[in-house]
């Protein structure tokens, strides 16, 4: 994953004073950076998904188009929610009649409150005339404690038949509003049937076709930013400690093939992916004048860690056991504090001068 592109903004030494088995140490420029590899990407880059299961009804826009938010993308037809639809308007429809004081049950049980009331109206005038008898000695006992039970139990009868009313009014009611509810709740979750823009951008691929069955896992639309890129770079595992934000990043890509671009970090995702140990980074991308993107397209990219000028260095190949170097002379290895390098030549901060001779 290591690797140093042949960028020309990158100054990558040349030969270091030596003649095969020998070398010297020197001083020039040296660069450190680290090789990433990724994908280009509109700004607000995303997939369009549905979230019911169904078959494309209609698809509003085409590749290369531009759309503002708000506009239609794709609409989806479910035919089980529109069943379930129609199922519910015709709940509403009935729980609207029962909930009605002229349907079947209200009506029916407002006759049964009339015709309790017209008894027990009935009944209380023969309780009262039983008893004015009974205080005029005009009739027995028995009838008057007839009358005022036939009164009472009229009364009684009267009174259920007015709670009946109320309660079963009470329930056709609530019973409506459910049915209203769950008709808005349908409808509601049909305009997730037509699919719509959430951003002004351009639609960079369209998937599907009309009569296509989907789900929520199908890709539909892919939209973002119509003239800004970022690129997504996944970056070694052992190199990520080395990377911050506002780094610069230089890219080569092989539509342009002798052309360099520029960008910065821009973001790093605190995870590394355990299958493939690297990290995803993302950076600016700075569209040069003239050159034609595409979402999807590979590149490659050196960040820029650090870069010192008039460096004491050594080519890699003379070091061993990560910090030891043989001189010419002496028996024993000497131990260097390295600083930075890049793929051909190591910074030595300790242990050399530029006298000294190397020898592998």
């Amino acid at each position: 994953m290591k690797q140093l592109l042949n960028l020309t903004l990158i100054i990558l030494l040349a030969g270091c004073n030596r003649s095969g088995q020998e070398t010297q140490p020197v001083r020039k420029e040296i660069t450190q950076a680290v090789y990433a590899s990724g994908k280009l990407y509109p700004i607000g880059h995303y997939t369009v998904f549905s979230k019911i299961p169904g078959y494309v009804e209609r698809v509003f826009v085409t590749a290369g188009q531009s759309v503002h938010r708000g506009d239609p993308l794709v609409s989806v037809r479910n035919e089980t929610n529109e069943m379930n639809l129609e199922s519910a308007r015709n709940l509403v429809e009935l729980a609207k009649l029962q909930a009605s004081q002229h349907g079947p049950v209200l009506s029916g049980l407002d006759q049964e409150v009339r015709a309790a009331k017209a008894r027990y109206l009935l009944d209380s005038t023969n309780a009262t005339r039983t008893a004015s008898l009974w205080q005029q000695q005009a009739t027995s006992r028995q009838q008057l404690d007839q009358a005022q039970t036939q009164f009472e139990l009229s009364k009684s009868q009267y009174q259920r038949a007015k709670e009946n009313y109320t309660s079963n009014r009470e329930r056709l009611e609530v019973e409506y509003r459910n049915a209203v509810n769950q008709l808005e709740a349908l409808t509601a979750n049909r305009s997730e049937y037509r699919i719509l823009s959430v951003l002004d951008g351009k639609v960079y691929d369209v998937i599907p076709e009309v009569g296509d069955l989907v789900n929520a896992q199908t890709p539909l639309v892919e939209i973002g930013d119509s003239s800004r890129f970022e690129v997504e770079l996944a970056v070694d595992e052992t190199d990520i400690a080395l990377l911050h934000t506002g780094q610069p990043v230089v890219y080569a890509i092989d539509a342009y093939r002798d052309s360099v671009f520029h960008g910065v970090i821009s973001e790093i995702i605190p995870r590394v992916n355990v299958l493939t140990k690297s990290s995803r980074v993302k950076a600016t991308f700075n569209l040069s004048p003239g050159v034609q993107l595409y979402t999807g397209m590979s590149a490659e990219a050196n960040i820029l860690i650090s870069e010192k000028k008039n460096a004491l260095v050594i080519p890699k190949e003379f070091v061993r056991n990560g910090n030891q170097v043989r001189l010419k002379g002496e028996d024993q290895p000497r131990t260097i504090r390295k600083g930075i390098e890049d793929l051909q030549f190591i910074e030595v901060l300790e242990g050399l001068s530029e006298q000294d001779i190397l020898v592998k």
